[in-house]
């Protein structure tokens, strides 16, 4: 029996004379406009693409900081739960919905400021609702020297919303917790503070050293309830003198073990620094295509030999990366070769530059316009097959995973969300999974670095997938050299609710067998939080009593990550 997640919530309950009350104070603080109650928009607003969420009570707007610090101190007068959020595009861990029914979602979306970047000192100073998309567009159009680190997923998600959540991009600077320094945050009882140990004026270091004085306390303020950040420092990097990414294709299966223990090599010897991305073939498949429901012959997932044709016809590996390459022109060459030595002799590698990506536009875009003409959509699949070795779909991500490990941000990869779904795969500009009522849903459990125990953790998986009968699918996201989060996906039809219930089963149930022997999760869903410390309740009654010192009525965010009562 799967443990189907509540949707709905007693709104007579939650929607007392007391809450009214408040949520009127905060209406006269932050205006009419900027307060959505009614049951229209918080439908829409709740939208998720994960199984089931939790319905919240009402979706507010704050505009600057002193009303945020007005809406804390109303929701302490009037016990009102509230749920931050920078931009709600947390897609595979639940959007904008809280971990428990009834709170009001905090929407941080139109503090929006870039309000510093230092070209000298390579940092930008932001508000929560600045996204990666606006803040490279600041860089671009200044012509400063610096790159940002982006995920691959929305373009509009926020940088800062991103960070705390710990997130993994693709740059040397992936690590995107890691790279922040020096915060603003309004704590549960509405007080300001700024973390560093240094005065609110005239802190100059507040941006250029991450541990300040006295206990560092930023990492309270990482999936957590413990405050709202309001503003933050996050480094960016300067651009290198050279650049190039390179792409890996295992050959064989059986070489898994020794790709991982290569790639440890190479993140010790600093060879690769990017965060790199290594996806199995089905994810690939749902990056360049949408999924062939006509192949099930009556079954609920791909057989075994019905993938392995999928990735003959589009000469897909078993396992791929991409990487980046930085650094000096003398640098960069040395990094290729330590990269030919390790991984050469494993599968194919390319080592793709400005000038060969420009190169490979060019020949694609004459396919495409081939392939729109009433002729010549065989005859340009029989050209890139000559020329590439691959079919036209497979060729066109090429330039996006060039310029991901440049820091560019994109939504041509949240694009593959979309693969269960019998809806075409919408324009670049048009992506919205929650509104297109897709179902993907992630769990990233936390493995060391080496073949073995990669290994050992996929090996616990695959069956579970069998079991629910689900495509394995998985992105190994190397988060420094000692170790890898694996990224285990589950696609499926949310218009399918069996469906829906299959793929819930597999969330909980993977997640219970990969805690038990060992291997924590790195980041969790709304779904999972209330479970996510069961294996640790030492830590967990420490992280409750900070919670309770710091909001004595439970306000901010109750139940996060597991936090408090």
């Amino acid at each position: 029996m799967t443990e189907t997640l509540a949707v709905q919530v007693n709104m007579d309950e939650v929607q007392s004379p007391q809450w009214h009350n408040g949520v009127e104070q905060i209406r006269r603080a932050i205006g009419n406009d900027h307060v959505f109650v009614d049951p229209a928009s918080i439908e829409t607003r709740s939208k998720v693409i994960i199984p089931f969420a939790r319905r919240p009570s009402a979706f507010i707007y704050p505009g600057t900081v002193a009303e945020i610090e007005q809406i804390v101190r109303i929701a302490n007068e009037y016990q009102i739960a509230l749920w931050p959020v920078s931009k709600g595009k947390n897609w595979g861990y639940g959007s904008a919905t809280p971990c428990r029914a009834g709170a009001v979602v905090v929407g941080l979306e139109r503090l929006d400021r870039i309000l510093e970047v230092n070209t000298e000192m390579a940092y930008a100073v932001i508000e929560p609702g600045v996204t990666y998309r606006q803040l490279h567009q600041y860089l671009i159009e200044r012509d400063l020297p610096l790159w940002l680190d982006c995920t691959d997923g929305p373009a509009d998600a926020s940088v800062m919303g991103n960070a705390l959540e710990r997130g993994v991009g693709e740059t040397p600077y992936g690590d995107h917790f890691e790279n922040i320094c020096g915060m603003e945050v309004i704590l549960p009882t509405g007080k300001r503070v700024q973390t560093g140990g240094g005065p609110l004026d005239s802190y100059r270091s507040w941006h250029t050293h991450k541990w300040g004085v006295g206990p560092y306390l930023e990492g309270l303020f990482s999936q957590s309830n413990y405050g709202i950040v309001t503003k933050m420092g996050i480094w960016l990097m300067p651009r290198p003198e050279k650049f190039v990414s390179c792409l890996f294709e295992l050959r064989r299966e059986e070489d898994f073990p020794e790709m991982i223990e290569a790639l440890r090599r190479l993140q010790f010897g600093g060879a690769i620094r990017s965060k790199v991305h290594i996806v199995n073939d089905f994810i690939n498949f749902a990056v360049v295509d949408k999924y062939p429901h006509h192949l099930l012959q009556g079954g609920k997932c791909l057989s075994a030999e019905t993938q392995h044709q999928l990735r003959q016809a589009y000469n897909i590996a078993p396992w791929t990366f991409a990487a980046g390459l930085y650094g000096s022109a003398a640098q960069v060459r040395v990094d290729m070769r330590m990269v030919k030595k390790e991984l050469g002799h494993l599968g194919s590698l390319q080592f793709i530059s400005d000038r060969k990506i420009q190169s490979v536009q060019k020949l694609t875009r004459y396919l495409q316009r081939l392939k729109n003409t009433q002729f010549g959509s065989a005859a340009a699949e029989r050209l890139s097959m000559g020329v590439f070795k691959k079919p036209l779909s497979v060729i066109e991500f090429l330039p996006h995973l060039h310029a991901i490990e440049k820091g560019v941000p994109s939504d041509y990869f949240v694009k593959h969300a979309y693969y269960k779904s019998r809806r075409p795969k919408p324009a670049d500009n048009d992506i919205n999974p929650p509104r297109d009522n897709i179902g993907l849903i992630w769990l990233g459990p936390m493995i060391p670095l080496n073949g073995r125990q990669v290994s050992e953790v996929l090996d616990l998986c695959r069956p579970l997938y069998a079991k629910h009968q689900f495509e394995f699918s998985t992105a190994l996201m190397i988060a420094n050299p000692r170790s890898v989060i694996a990224l285990m996906s589950i696609f499926f039809d949310k218009e399918d609710i069996e469906e829906t219930l299959r793929a819930e089963a597999l969330y909980f149930e993977m997640g219970k067998v990969t805690q038990a022997a060992g291997y924590q999760q790195y980041r969790t869903s709304t779904a999972y939080m209330d479970r996510i410390l069961d294996p640790a309740p030492e830590f967990k009654e420490l992280t409750t009593q900070i919670k309770q010192a710091l909001d004595p009525n439970n306000v901010m965010a109750p139940g996060k990550y597991g936090v408090g009562v």
